[in-house]
């Protein structure tokens, strides 16, 4: 469903910023700001009152006074609080205002402890997630009834963003025309331009199937390769010197044109031409999936946008060592049965070029954005791994709630004739159990979260799941990482015996299933204890079925007690603010949760 806008021609994107949908977006923002800062331990508002119904009455003071939040909030497993929107209410002097987004974290800065300097960028990053929400909410909500028969990438295009991070859309360096462009949630298809780049600064790296020469016959077909080596020739130079790569429009506007104009100059880097097919922007901005032939490969540009605490670009030594990885890890799995027989595909990161830049490259220590500015990976498609009758959605939309309060999930229950706790069966079999045996069995540590992890349903009922942008999060426990070959140890990081948990205790349980229990606990009343019981008879099951690993599931025991506590968004407040670092930020850690496990440790049933 698209919907065009036709008012105020030179002011686009005003149509949207009605001060009824402003103040919608922005009370659900302080919604969910408070619930995370709860979460994280950097609001701890005053509790009030008990409710009949286990909510409890808080109250939040500010750094003002005068100015106070009352809410309720509904605790969940993990330090999580569920708080209904229309439970906050701000005051002023007694008086009752409407929620400001922005105000919020001007009224405590000094409760949370942000400097000026973060504060002022923090709120550069707020305003542009809350324009993209007032966006969303005019233009892309429909309601979930409907949503779930629609197309993939339909589907794609309505999510609503990080669901840990607050300023989950900030995408810092986009304008109103690029956000109308390159946005998913503006559902635009795009073609993406091409350009040559000289062997002498980029370097092609694939998996044994592909040459350079077989990759580009397969994504851009005879006649676009003909095309390109003509304006080559055109300008004098061999086209056997060069390799093609796509590129974001946006990057070449704002960064390659300028930072890389010696290169223009010398022929290093040569515009081409437009491709021919469309493209589909995906939630992480800088993939895209090909529409018009859905069988080619997911394509991932650089694009030196800050958004969701990482600048988007693509490292030139993460680049050289994705297909190498992709074939270490597929062939390690290839024949393995029990992934088989659980229908769970890794996509591959098949190809890519990575381009230095002569000067930024050439500093050590520089700040990463400055290097990772020109670069593809070309990374398999899910299309050619269905079979007749499934269909893919991006697990992220299991955590979606549209307008009116219609839960994706539960409309897939609803349609698929299960019970909900026959469905979440379901659904924790096909997608906790493949992770289960990768962390096991193989020793790989990876969290694959709902934008990662394709949902494979069939008559609206999982079935298995396909796992996209692995390669860059795998490691290695310490025994596994011992046992690996030299060039593995070379590029993969072992992971000290202490925190490997954690990639499923806080990775998976805080990551994703802390959002997708409550939400079904939120909206179709499944308890929560019910949710996590179940998660600990996939645990058990599993353990049943590999006697053999004993030793590892004592080790790395996912029914401790409790575990580290990871604050997301204190690495922006807080830990790194937005100073330029040599490699992207890293989570830290702000106490410890209980870990829902506890309660089934010795067949307890108590959720704790």
């Amino acid at each position: 469903m698209k919907k065009v806008f036709t008012k105020h021609p030179s002011f686009r994107g005003v149509e949207i910023l009605t001060e009824e949908n402003w103040n919608i977006v922005n009370r659900r923002y302080v919604v969910k700001s408070i619930s995370e800062l709860m979460h994280e331990l950097l609001l701890m508002p005053k509790e009030v009152e008990v409710l009949d119904d286990g909510g409890i009455q808080f109250l939040l003071d500010t750094d003002d006074p005068a100015i106070q939040y009352t809410f309720i909030g509904y605790a969940r497993a993990m330090g999580h609080w569920y708080i209904p929107e229309s439970s906050l209410i701000k005051t002023v002097n007694g008086d009752t205002q409407n929620a400001d987004g922005l105000a919020f974290y001007l009224e405590l800065e000094k409760t949370i402890a942000i400097d000026p300097f973060t504060l002022t960028r923090f709120l550069d990053e707020t305003y542009k997630t809350l324009y993209a929400d007032a966006y969303m909410r005019v233009r892309s909500d429909i309601p979930v009834e409907q949503l779930i028969d629609m197309d993939s990438q339909d589907i794609e295009h309505r999510m609503k963003g990080h669901p840990w991070a607050t300023v989950n859309k900030g995408r810092n360096g986009f304008n109103i025309n690029d956000h109308e462009k390159f946005a998913p949630e503006s559902d635009r298809t795009v073609q993406l331009s091409w350009v040559a780049v000289h062997k002498i600064r980029a370097s092609y790296q694939s998996t044994a199937q592909y040459s350079f020469a077989s990759l580009m016959e397969q994504e851009l077909g005879r006649d676009l390769i003909s095309s390109f080596h003509s304006i080559l020739e055109k300008s004098g130079v061999n086209p056997e010197d060069y390799f093609f790569i796509p590129i974001h429009d946006w990057q070449w506007k704002n960064k390659l044109v300028f930072y890389f104009a010696k290169d223009i100059a010398n022929k290093m880097l040569i515009p081409l031409r437009t491709g021919t097919d469309n493209y589909s922007p995906q939630q992480s901005i800088r993939t895209f999936f090909n529409l018009t032939h859905p069988e080619k490969c997911y394509v991932k540009t650089a694009i030196s946008i800050l958004n969701t605490s990482v600048y988007r670009g693509l490292s030139p030594k993460k680049l050289k060592r994705a297909p190498f990885i992709t074939e270490w890890i597929q062939s390690r799995l290839a024949n393995d049965g029990y992934l088989q027989d659980l229908g769970c595909i890794f996509l591959g990161e098949i190809a890519s070029v990575a381009y230095e830049h002569p000067h930024f490259g050439a500093i050590e220590n520089a700040p990463y954005q400055f290097k990772d500015m020109l670069g593809v990976i070309w990374r398999e498609s899910a299309q050619p791994h269905l079979d007749t009758g499934e269909k893919m959605i991006t697990m992220a939309a299991l955590m979606h709630v549209d307008e009116e309060d219609g839960s994706f999930m539960k409309a897939l229950i609803d349609k698929s004739g299960l019970s909900p706790q026959q469905w979440i069966e379901k659904y924790l079999d096909c997608y906790f159990k493949p992770l289960l045996h990768c962390f096991y069995h193989h020793g790989l540590c990876f969290s694959p979260h709902g934008e990662n992890t394709m949902l494979i349903l069939e008559n609206y009922i999982p079935k298995r799941i396909i796992i996209k942008d692995f390669v860059e999060e795998i490691h290695l426990n310490q025994d596994e990482y011992k046992k690996a070959p030299e060039q593995i140890r070379q590029i993969i990081k072992e992971v000290p015996n202490e925190y490997v948990s954690l990639f499923i205790l806080s990775g998976i349980f805080d990551g994703v299933f802390r959002y997708i229990s409550n939400i079904a606990k939120t909206y179709f009343d499944y308890p929560e204890i019910q949710f996590w019981s179940q998660v600990a008879a996939v645990i058990r099951s599993y353990q049943q079925e590999h006697p053999e690993l004993e030793y590892a599931f004592q080790k790395f025991d996912l029914f401790v007690p409790e575990f580290i506590r990871v604050g997301f968004n204190r690495v922006r407040l807080l830990e790194y603010g937005y100073n330029d670092n040599t490699d992207i930020p890293e989570l830290n850690a702000c106490g410890n949760h209980k870990n829902p496990m506890v309660a089934f440790a010795e067949n307890e049933m108590e959720l704790v």
